[in-house]
């Protein structure tokens, strides 16, 4: 078993990018690497009782293990997918102070608020630092605790879960923080903005014509939104535009470019995707938004999302029949989508609708 990486701000050398459905595994398994248990020995049968030598499968060695590190991830509020690997026989701070290793920005956090332990044996405890608004593991108060991996450890107002990832997992993590670092990004969601859509999208379009590549957008929005804001206030429902900014960046691979439009609508383009391929990837980000713990942002809260699917240049005619479109232009593709969306929406929300593979 390899030995963890050091905690590092940089992450490991990137692989290449990998298309969809080019035969090396699911588009999710090429977003966050696949997960690989132990495998034993193939059964024995009746046949086999009287061999001395049992069969075993063959595979790779890469494929019998798994190497998995137990790391804090926060899971709710502006500091969502922040995060820090724990490795054996060490001390991190968690705090406000620009020197605490792991940094949460939340008002309510103290400068040192609670220290975390990794023993020789891997065990993890939190020690609270004296902090004005305390630390919790799973809604109990404490001021020193153990930590188990998927429990949850309450920072004053900032929710996190210690989970155990694979190398492949921290490395997209790594690649989805430092993206939400980058200049030109919107400042309340870390996302790109719409002047990408004019300086970025032409020679996406450009260089999908000329390699003959497939590319598609995916437009979502927030489903009732205002009511979340009505109901819960303004912050809560700058939250949730964080929260789902940051699972969509996440359930996508790292050169995946993702804009605010505008409010609560969201765009997303996929490179060497056809339209069914981004159907799927609407779907799982649709059911990982449905399935996030939003009661970690406010008591009560849920949130679902809507999408319309495109793939440039390919539509339905008015024989239903799909067409081949010439020339199609940004505003006409993108337009086919937001469409698409509308349609999403008033079938009754929390759904996908592509453009040439659903009825519409």
């Amino acid at each position: 078993m390899s030995s963890p990486p050091p905690r590092s701000t940089q992450p490991p050398e990137p692989p290449g990018p990998v298309a969809p459905g080019d035969g090396r595994g699911s588009y999710r398994d090429q977003i966050v690497g696949v997960r690989v248990q132990p495998h034993d020995a193939t059964p024995m049968t009746k046949a086999d009782a009287g061999e001395v030598t049992r069969k075993m499968r063959r595979q790779n060695l890469s494929q019998r293990t798994r190497v998995e590190i137990p790391t804090l991830r926060v899971v709710a509020g502006r500091d969502m997918l922040s995060y820090i690997a724990l490795h054996n026989a060490e001390e991190i701070v968690i705090g406000r102070d620009d020197n605490a290793d792991l940094i949460l920005t939340d008002v309510l956090v103290s400068r040192r608020h609670a220290r975390v332990i990794v023993g020789d044996d891997m065990s993890i405890t939190v020690h609270d630092l004296g902090s004005t608004n305390g630390t919790s593991v799973n809604g109990q108060a404490v001021e020193r605790s153990l930590l188990r991996p998927g429990e949850h450890l309450e920072i004053g107002g900032v929710s996190l879960r210690l989970e155990m990832l694979s190398l492949e997992e921290i490395e997209h993590l790594s690649n989805v923080v430092m993206r939400l670092k980058q200049q030109n990004r919107d400042p309340l969601t870390g996302l790109l903005t719409r002047s990408w859509l004019e300086e970025e999208l032409p020679l996406l379009m450009d260089r999908s014509q000329r390699t003959r590549s497939s590319v598609s957008c995916i437009f979502f929005d927030i489903d009732h939104f205002k009511q979340v804001n009505d109901r819960f206030g303004h912050h809560v429902g700058d939250e949730v535009l964080v929260g789902v900014a940051r699972l969509l960046l996440y359930g996508v691979r790292d050169n995946d470019p993702v804009v605010r439009y505008g409010g609560e609508e969201l765009v997303m383009f996929l490179d060497h995707a056809d339209e069914a391929h981004a159907k799927e990837v609407a779907e799982r980000i649709r059911r990982d938004v449905q399935g996030h713990d939003w009661s970690r942002t406010a008591a009560g809260l849920k949130v679902t999302i809507s999408a319309g699917v495109a793939q440039w240049g390919v539509a339905c005619g008015g024989d239903g029949r799909v067409a081949v479109l010439d020339r199609e232009s940004a505003r006409d593709w993108l337009g086919r989508a937001d469409a698409c969306l509308f349609d999403a929406k008033h079938a009754g929300r929390n759904r996908v609708v592509a453009a040439t593979l659903t009825a519409r």
